[in-house]
């Protein structure tokens, strides 16, 4: 081996392989930026009967696993592949790594299809299962990741929805003048009753890390024409171009505007208003010590002709597997609306050798779509759905 791995990764490594031999299923929850990839490796490699190894993750990912790889020094025949290409695959395998599980695989009540696909073709094979944050919003975001594999506790269910009839509380609610079944209110301790037998967890506090991620939000005031723009396309559902026909289109298209672009048709128009870019330049600069993450790629485009020495990124894409430790302030211009994607975020400046405090600071507008955002993602940490915004507007 070519690194001298910390104490608890070696712990885990021994730990993911017992699991595996006396379970055929580990479950590895570890936070962001624990080594828990060099963990993983190290345990696999440590496996005789072990081989070739399928390694899914998500394409940000990829570079970070094959990095640690190359730092191990892996003898086992490895395919580091996106979930995206998980369908191109060909071979065989001893050994099935899902990374970020919660990223394609949790949601509910439908299986999803990579999930589908999994099942179909590797359910025998030894799995372990990896993500920092594997059920953010509810326990029934469990099943579908244990389903995948032959091992799994809750086998004597066909799907979801036979093993919600015992694990959730089912309610319904009215979405768009239809009734719909709402799954979210899982049964939790009933639930992890069953799954912590496969669980291995490890917490931040027990890695030695001397600072921890704190999320500072930032008021930023909207100009008289951006306001404009938003209060026109609440009211008449049309703006430009711009047709918001959903709840969603309108809450994207108030969302975009906050960021000074409007995506019409398969282009976004730049709107030419940058509050929020020099809110970003007042508290901050342009430096090398920032990062900006957003989620439109019409705002990335302003950002990136706006700024020449900050890092731009996209607040999806990049909100794991990046390395940003070296960056001194964090800036999310704006949020994508998942909570697992804002937790994961939230820590990629984390490291045992980081030496100052970690910020990351939410850009939001005060009662626009941003702060719906925030309050939901980060405040109730829960996904955020347009009818959390458009419920609000006058009818």
């Amino acid at each position: 081996m070519a690194i001298e791995l910390y104490e608890h990764q070696k712990r885990l490594s021994v730990a993911l392989r017992e699991q595996l031999r006396s379970k055929g299923l580990a479950i590895l929850h570890a936070p962001e930026r624990s080594g828990k990839t060099l963990a993983v490796i190290d345990a696999i490699e440590g496996i005789p009967d072990v081989r070739r190894v399928l390694w899914i993750t998500k394409k940000a990912a990829i570079d970070g696993i094959e990095g640690d790889r190359e730092k191990h020094g892996t003898a086992k025949a490895f395919t580091v592949v996106n979930y995206e290409s998980l369908h191109k695959v060909a071979g065989d395998f001893d050994l099935i790594v899902i990374d970020e599980f919660h990223y394609a695989i949790s949601s509910f009540p439908k299986a999803p299809a990579k999930a589908k696909l999994i099942r179909e073709r590797w359910r025998e094979l030894p799995m372990i299962l990896v993500s920092a944050t594997p059920a953010p919003e509810s326990a029934s975001q469990w099943f579908h990741p244990l389903w995948m594999s032959a091992a799994h506790p809750f086998s004597a269910f066909k799907n979801f929805y036979e093993w919600s009839r015992i694990y959730v509380n089912r309610k319904q609610r009215r979405i768009m003048g239809r009734i719909v079944n709402d799954y979210r209110d899982a049964k939790t301790e009933r639930v992890m009753e069953h799954v912590r037998p496969y669980l291995l967890q490890i917490r931040r506090e027990e890695l030695g890390f001397k600072y921890a991620p704190k999320v500072v939000p930032h008021y930023v005031e909207l100009s008289p024409r951006t306001r404009s723009y938003i209060e026109r396309l609440k009211r008449d559902r049309v703006l430009g171009g711009f047709a918001a026909d959903t709840p969603m289109g309108l809450v994207n298209g108030c969302y975009q505007l906050e960021c000074g672009c409007l995506k019409i048709g398969g282009e976004y128009i730049d709107t030419g208003e940058r509050e929020l870019v020099n809110y970003i330049k007042a508290h901050w600069g342009d430096s090398e010590d920032v990062a900006i993450m957003c989620r439109w790629v019409g705002q990335r485009k302003i950002l990136e002709r706006e700024f020449e020495r900050a890092l731009i990124l996209s607040s999806h894409a990049h909100a794991e597997g990046v390395e940003l430790s070296h960056v001194e302030h964090l800036i999310i211009a704006s949020m994508d609306y998942s909570t697992a994607r804002f937790q994961q975020r939230n820590a990629r400046q984390a490291s045992k050798q980081r030496k100052s405090p970690i910020n990351v600071h939410v850009l939001m507008s005060r009662g626009e779509v941003s702060e719906a955002v925030y309050q939901a993602v980060a405040l109730k940490h829960i996904d955020f759905r347009a009818r959390m915004f458009t419920e609000r507007l006058p009818r």
